[in-house]
């Protein structure tokens, strides 16, 4: 019997570093239907996709109010001759909220993947919540990675691709640190720098790769690049093509996440799946750590200056230990079980 999956998402480009990922949930979940419409907000360097995978949306700049229109009227289109078994929303609770009318019209289910403490007042979070009241199942990363509590919120994990971002290090160096992170007010990215800057390895080189995505991000990365201007040894390195990424950062030891609560973020998974040591912010990654969350995780400035510091001391065979303890909860993680796990929910 045919099945068919209406997909709603908000970009489709290979070189974005935070969404370029999108591209391989889509060609994971369409190995559990027929046919799959992807209706995107914006559609950039598309990767090669399986064949019955059909993708819709604007490659021009439109503003955010046209592409809603634009995605409105294709859904209103696509309705007209497909039979869709339900709609999914890859983190557009907006695609979700905007399509709802015509979903209930032809009695479509649907579910939201979402993870991200939202926003936390106004319009956005009125559209959030609306969405979470319209959607039939919500899957989310974590504990902490949805705002609103409900039996309708389903945990089922991220999902890395383990088979590219893999850990290739023959030794375990403290050398080259990191911070892999959207450039966002929200991820609290001074913190980790200030951290760093006040440890015993403040004369190494700490890279920041990843970019703003909205005007406000620009603001706080105009305020980051002021206030480390005159240390030679913090570069910012811009956003990097996602399919470039597990080579680019193979080269690094140490990862830092400031994000706090709510922020599942992908990539402390990705990060750790190549062999990088990571100092977090959230306890949702308590679960995967264990025992040596209290090595690895930090809640505030000065606590992670001093566990910086405690690198000094690890010795090789203590990081092996470590990665070999969280492999497999690494694994629970990994793109390659993410329809598996979905499966239940569509």
């Amino acid at each position: 019997m045919e099945s068919n999956l209406l997909y709603l998402n908000l970009a489709i480009d290979k070189n974005d570093t935070s969404l370029g990922f999108a591209s391989n949930w889509i060609e994971e979940i369409s190995k559990l239907y027929s046919n799959i419409d992807v209706v995107t907000l914006r559609l950039g360097e598309i990767p090669e996709l399986p064949k019955n995978v059909n993708l819709y949306g604007p490659k021009s700049s439109k503003n955010k109010f046209q592409k809603y229109i634009h995605l409105y009227k294709k859904i209103k289109n696509l309705l007209k001759t497909n039979n869709y078994n339900r709609c999914f929303s890859h983190m557009s609770a907006v695609s979700l909220f905007v399509a709802s009318r015509l979903l209930n019209k032809n009695k479509i289910k649907s579910t939201l993947w979402f993870t991200h403490p939202g926003p936390s007042f106004g319009l956005k979070k009125l559209i959030l919540f609306s969405a979470y009241k319209l959607s039939d199942n919500i899957v989310t990363a974590s504990k902490t990675s949805f705002p609103f509590n409900s039996k309708k919120v389903n945990i089922i994990g991220h999902a890395i691709d383990t088979k590219n971002f893999r850990n290739i290090k023959n030794e375990y160096k403290i050398h080259n640190f990191l911070i892999l992170s959207r450039i966002s007010k929200s991820k609290n990215i001074e913190m980790s720098i200030d951290a760093f800057l006040n440890s015993k390895f403040k004369d190494k080189n700490l890279d920041i790769i990843g970019g703003p995505l909205n005007n406000n991000d620009e603001d706080y990365f105009n305020f980051l690049t002021r206030k480390y201007n005159n240390y030679q040894n913090i570069n910012f390195k811009g956003k990097i093509s996602h399919t470039k990424l597990p080579t680019m950062i193979n080269s690094y030891d140490v990862n830092f996440n400031s994000a706090g609560d709510g922020f599942f973020d992908k990539s402390i998974l990705e990060t750790l799946s190549c062999g990088i040591i990571n100092f977090y912010h959230n306890k949702d990654f308590d679960d995967i750590y264990g025992k040596y969350a209290q090595k690895f995780y930090f809640d505030n400035e000065v606590e992670l200056t001093n566990k910086i510091n405690s690198l000094s001391i690890m010795t090789n065979t203590d990081i092996e230990n470590f990665f070999h303890v969280i492999k497999d909860r690494l694994n629970n993680h990994s793109l390659h079980t993410l329809a598996k796990r979905l499966k239940p929910y569509f």
